[in-house]
């Protein structure tokens, strides 16, 4: 029995390899594991965004964009952060085109076009952002300290790093690509190894009931509020296309490493009980709901509601569709302070449903469905039987 289930699991192993890598391949991938680098094309709208009066440029030898107006008359010029250095963000790399005067002092920084969710782009366009290099010299904007944009960490730490990258190699100068306060990052990285610990501590120890409300309390306010750090079909999509950079990624990582070899080991389902904020979000309203909950209609022709939406998405992506995911997931909903009215809307509709429902998104998630076709003992054999026509 034991040999004929490693059989059934190693072939459920072998058609999730090949949809992944179908949605790889699709996704511009010539290969699984290899990609082409990223070529990022400026042309004039581009530079008419930091000057409107141009109407001609050049590329000189140094990779320098040279800028002229109607008259001839050079008006400025203009860096391409990916020249210089790759800084990825949440979902890809995030190319800058940096607006210098001749005097190197920067005029204007735009985000070029990436696949970051246009929430965090916008929010990340403030005077309080990408405004605060506006007028600063190429050698101060090396050293520049600028607070991260809460809620787009990933994509705020992405522009920060271009900036000084490029100014540095204008500059000739070797810079530090630090986002935010050495202690401040100390801190938040020795509270998201306390939370790993404390999750497998919960999944493996006796008698761990009694703490699980407290224990929802911080995965919530440290793994949704404060790292906002959850493994959601965009992030994945985004591993799968564009690669993954640890120094940025590693937290992510860590937790989908762990989640993947507990779930091997027949842990089911642990990302989901123990480390989502969305999770823990719904069972704790379901703690304190006084309403009697239900659960929501899990099946429809044999097949799960989630197993439906995750089919739906891998659909659109290996037919060359290409939906915000984002927004198929209440997840920024933790980013509340950066996102649209609509994607708030999406998160409370959970929270009141779970009032009424027991944890009505898991019922629907195609992440924790992707999760869940992970551990060995998911995949059965069935063998089938022939049918005895003399019974009948």
């Amino acid at each position: 029995m034991h040999k004929i289930r490693l059989h059934a699991a190693l072939y459920h192993y072998y058609l999730l390899f090949v949809l992944l890598a179908a949605i790889a391949i699709s996704g511009g991938r010539n290969f699984l594991f290899t990609k082409d680098a990223v070529e990022v094309k400026v042309g004039l709208p581009e530079i008419q965004e930091i000057y409107p009066a141009a109407t001609l440029f050049e590329i000189n030898r140094f990779g320098v964009y040279e800028v002229y107006a109607a008259n001839g008359q050079q008006i400025g010029t203009a860096l391409l952060s990916s020249n210089y250095s790759q800084q990825f963000g949440y979902a890809g790399i995030v190319p800058l085109l940096i607006g210098v005067d001749q005097n190197l002092i920067i005029s204007k920084i735009v985000v070029l076009p990436n696949n970051e969710t246009g929430d965090y782009v916008e929010a990340i366009y403030s005077d309080k952002f990408i405004g605060r290099w506006q007028g600063v010299s190429l050698e101060d904007a090396m050293q520049m300290q600028v607070d991260g944009v809460s809620g787009a960490t990933h994509t705020s730490r992405a522009v920060i790093a271009g900036v000084r990258h490029s100014a540095s190699h204008v500059m000739k100068a070797d810079v530090s690509v630090v986002g935010e306060t050495k202690l401040w990052s100390s801190v938040k990285n020795i509270l998201f190894l306390a939370m790993i610990l404390a999750s497998v501590v919960m999944a493996y120890k006796k008698g761990r009931a009694r703490f699980r409300t407290v224990y929802l309390l911080f995965v919530l306010l440290i793994m949704g509020l404060m790292l906002n750090n959850l493994l959601s079909a965009r992030l994945l999509n985004g591993w799968l296309l564009e690669g993954f950079v640890w120094r940025v990624h590693w937290q992510s990582i860590v937790v989908f490493g762990l989640a993947l070899l507990l779930s091997l080991a027949g842990k089911r389902k642990f990302y989901c009980n123990y480390l989502c904020p969305m999770g823990a979000l719904q069972e704790l309203t379901n703690k304190i709901s006084p309403f009697k909950k239900r659960k929501l209609p899990g099946r429809f022709w044999g097949i799960s509601t989630r197993e439906l939406y995750l089919t739906f998405i891998a659909g659109a992506l290996l037919t060359g569709f290409r939906p915000e995911l984002a927004y198929l997931e209440p997840f920024m909903f933790f980013s509340f302070n950066i996102i649209g009215i609509g994607l708030i809307l999406f998160g409370v509709a959970v929270v009141v449903l779970s009032l009424f429902f027991y944890q009505p998104w898991c019922s629907v998630c195609p992440t924790g469905c992707l999760m869940d076709t992970i551990p060995f003992n998911k995949a059965k054999y069935t063998e089938s039987k022939p049918i005895d026509h003399a019974e009948k």
